[in-house]
């Protein structure tokens, strides 16, 4: 696996790399790089969505917060699409949901003449983004092996981050003041498709992932897993707050442009790189169940600093506190991980485990189509502070939920053995 063990320097040993790299074998190394082009695109994507809505179609927080109906609604119906794709094989249903990327971004760069027809390639774009999702830890786990689920789904987090860098890297440099001549949306959404076909390369060179003779489920929805399927519930809330609102307030309340935005981006993934690995392991170490109940302080404080950042009598140190709570807040977004490795831990049919996770995608989705109308509606009537003190106190919710996180004594007994 790769080593983040950190020399005299500061910086990963080369030759600790290399020898990891050789331990990963060749399919998930492919897997790898296929998860480093997502990231990038995905860098490209959250650091700039916001300000291209806003300076191509000049909508308001409430329009914002509707949009996130549409662009959530393929990671509601995840489960059915990933259900009828996965019998041909996940690595095959990744290529699949790549290639839409692509096209989504071709469209949403290029051929989005209007606010409706950029629904629509908004869309397309959404199918791949959230099929990708649970089929990244479906594969990751299934290419594990015989190494620890936590340690490789914390590995791959960081890479994917890194590669995130990247993309926040071209918008932060791009649209910023380095050029005389600034990047455009079309040159970075262009930029992105292309890197999303070369995922669909890599992918083609992977093996299809062996599982076992018994038939895989498309759909999957068991009482046992219900914790699980109410984190992911939740998670839907607490994302939106990150993904839509935070950056809105930035980007509406503070006016910062996408370069700034990417900027933070850069710095969190820098973090990142280092901490998903880390936090991967603390999960193999603690149990998953220490780490969903850890987040929940630190997301309270960053929910109520985005709450009091507008009101502070210097706006400076209003803009600076969203800043230190956004990073904060993006760094806290890794937790996905820990759930992915708490159900394959739980299943009764490890064949089960990609299309359990598409339903909690779906689950997750659920919430993060309803949240953002309704957050939306909060913040035009009622004001920011309103919406953020809101979601603080809900994580109360998440809090009980994942004191039930809990795995089974025996395997408990093995793992700390080992």
């Amino acid at each position: 696996m790769i080593s983040y063990d950190i020399n005299r320097k500061g910086v990963p040993s080369v030759l600790q790399l290399k020898q990891t790299l050789g331990q990963m074998g060749p399919s998930l190394i492919l897997f790898s790089l296929a998860v480093a082009a997502l990231g990038i695109t995905n860098g490209i994507h959250e650091t700039s969505f916001n300000n291209y809505l806003y300076d191509t179609f000049q909508i308001g927080a409430s329009a914002r917060g509707a949009l996130e109906f549409p662009r959530e609604l393929p990671g509601l119906l995840s489960a059915a699409i990933a259900g009828g794709l996965i019998m041909f094989g996940q690595v095959k249903a990744a290529v699949v949901s790549m290639a839409f990327l692509a096209l989504g971004f071709v469209g949403l760069g290029f051929l989005s003449i209007s606010f409706p027809v950029m629904v629509i390639w908004m869309i397309i774009w959404s199918i791949g983004n959230h099929l990708f999702m649970p089929l990244e830890g479906a594969i990751a786990v299934s290419l594990a092996g015989e190494r620890k689920i936590g340690q490789v789904l914390g590995q791959l987090g960081g890479i994917r981050l890194g590669a995130t860098l990247v993309g926040a890297a071209i918008i932060s440099l791009g649209m910023g003041e380095f050029f005389v001549n600034n990047l455009t949306y079309q040159h970075t959404y262009f930029m992105a498709a292309f890197v999303a076909l070369i995922g669909v390369l890599i992918l083609m060179r992977i093996p299809p992932v062996q599982v076992s003779s018994q038939v895989q489920r498309r759909i999957v929805w068991n009482r046992k897993y219900s914790v699980f399927y109410s984190l992911c519930f939740l998670w839907g809330i607490r994302k939106q707050i990150f993904i839509t609102f935070a950056l809105w307030q930035l980007v509406q309340t503070f006016g910062q442009p996408a370069s700034v935005v990417a900027t933070l981006w850069i710095i969190t993934s820098l973090i990142g790189v280092f901490f998903r690995p880390f936090l991967g392991s603390l999960s193999d170490r603690l149990g998953e169940r220490a780490i969903l109940l850890g987040e929940v302080p630190i997301v309270m404080i960053v929910f109520t600093g985005y709450a009091v950042a507008p009101n502070l009598a210097a706006e400076s140190a209003g803009l600076y506190l969203m800043y230190g709570c956004y990073v904060l807040d993006s760094v806290m977004t890794a937790t996905p991980i820990v759930r992915t490795s708490y159900i394959s831990k739980i299943l009764d049919n490890k064949n089960d485990l990609a299309p359990t996770l598409a339903m909690g995608v779906s689950l997750d989705h659920a919430s993060a189509m309803i949240m953002p109308v309704i957050g939306g509606f909060v913040w035009a009537v009622f004001g920011a502070h309103y919406l953020f003190l809101g979601a603080a106190i809900l994580l109360l919710l998440h809090a009980y939920t994942a004191y039930h996180a809990r795995i089974p004594k025996e395997l408990e007994a093995t793992e700390q053995a080992a």
